[in-house]
Parts: structure tokens; C-alpha cells; sequence
């Protein structure tokens, strides 16, 4: 070995560490240029719906990149109606623009409410989720605390109130249109995750709801 290359620095530990995990920063990359997007759009409609979305998915960029090691995976399918859940949701900020929307100052307060409520579950539930989040269906560790104990899919809870509170501004049918799929996107990716998630079973009777108690 040549003294140059003995003295090649090294990567700090969490770097390697870092570089070494793709499945964690290349779905991180994608969010960065997501939360990109949502930041223009903040510039552009500086409101609830536009800076919730940019928050929330700046966190969630972040979870990526420290999220732990899944123990199991879905199959490609799985994954492709996950990756269509989260992204295909991020046209209304494009519809958004129509001409009968109310936005921002304008915006009335019930509905600014509800997306303020959805802001803020969402956000909890992504903390209690932590390392264990994911797209596609995998097995990360299950959770039950937080949120999690009293319903089995707060993420997907919030969201729906958050996205309530959106339609109640964007009242157009293509809004309305893009949260109907989603919605039928995210059913599909619920019923797919609770069969790879470790102890499921056990957890699906202690907490009897997925998303609404009382209703599914």
C-alpha cells in the first residue's frame, strides 16, 4: 500500500452508512424533488392545503433516510399501487389553479379547520410511524402506540380529513375525482399491507378499527 493511499480520509461512519442503504435515499431523493415541487407551489398559494402537504412530506423525506431495514416486501404490484397512492394525489395541487377555487384569504374557516385537524394527526402519526414508514407494503416493525392504538391506519385517517377539508375549497369534479381514486388506491394498499405485517393478527383485535370507528 502507498502512503497516498493510506491517507485517504474515510467516510464518516454515518455517511457510509447512508450511501450503503439505496432502498432509504433513493426513495428520499424522489421526496426531495416532491417537496420541491410543493414548495413552488407554497410561493405560488401560500394557504393551509399547499404548506400542510409541504410540512408533511419534508418530514417524511427525512423518515426515509433513517427508516429501519424491512423484514419482508410486497410484490411489484403491491408496490406500484402504493407508489400510485402517494403521488397520484399530488394533482390537485394542479387542478387547484381552476378558476372556482377558494384559496387563501378567501378560504372559509370551517374547511380550514378540518385540513388543520388533518395537518396535525397526520403529523403525529408520522412521528409515532418513525423508522417503521414505507410506500410500498413491507414489514418494518408493527406499531401501537400513538394514534396507532386507537385506530390501525391513522396515516390514512388524517389524510382523508386533510384532503375533506381540501375538496370543501377545490369544489370541482376533477378534485373530486382525484380524491375519489386515491381513496380507492389507499383502500387497495390497506388491505395489501395488513397481510405482511408481522403479529397482525393479534393487533386487529386489539384495535378494531383501520380507519373510521364504527364505520371500517
Amino acid at each position: 500500500m502507498t502512503a497516498s493511499a493510506r491517507t485517504l480520509p474515510r467516510l464518516p461512519a454515518w455517511l457510509s452508512h447512508f450511501l450503503l442503504r439505496p432502498g432509504n435515499w433513493l426513495p428520499a431523493t424522489v421526496w426531495l424533488f416532491l417537496v420541491i415541487f410543493q414548495g413552488v407551489k407554497v410561493y405560488e398559494e401560500p394557504w393551509v392545503s399547499t404548506i400542510g402537504l409541504l410540512l408533511i412530506n419534508a418530514v417524511a423525506m427525512v423518515l426515509f433516510v433513517t427508516r429501519r431495514d424491512a423484514s419482508r416486501v410486497g410484490n411489484i404490484w403491491e408496490g406500484l399501487i402504493a407508489v400510485s397512492g402517494t403521488f397520484f394525489i399530488s394533482l390537485l395541487l394542479i387542478v387547484s389553479n381552476d378558476e372556482e377555487t377558494t384559496l387563501g384569504r378567501d378560504a372559509p374557516a370551517l374547511p380550514t379547520i378540518i385540513q388543520c385537524v388533518g395537518i396535525v394527526g397526520w403529523a403525529f402519526s408520522l412521528a409515532a410511524l418513525g423508522r417503521s414508514l414505507g410506500i410500498a407494503p413491507a414489514d418494518r416493525g408493527l406499531v401501537r402506540h400513538g394514534p396507532y392504538h386507537f385506530i390501525r391506519h391513522p396515516i390514512y385517517a388524517f389524510e382523508a380529513l386533510f384532503f375533506i377539508g381540501w375538496l370543501m375549497n377545490v369544489h370541482t369534479a376533477s378534485a373530486a375525482l382525484i380524491v375519489a381514486i386515491w381513496a380507492a388506491l389507499q383502500i387497495a394498499r390497506i388491505m395489501r399491507e395488513e397481510r405482511i405485517l408481522g403479529g397482525y393478527e393479534e393487533y386487529r383485535h386489539t384495535v378494531r378499527w383501520r380507519v373510521l370507528p364504527g364505520v371500517w
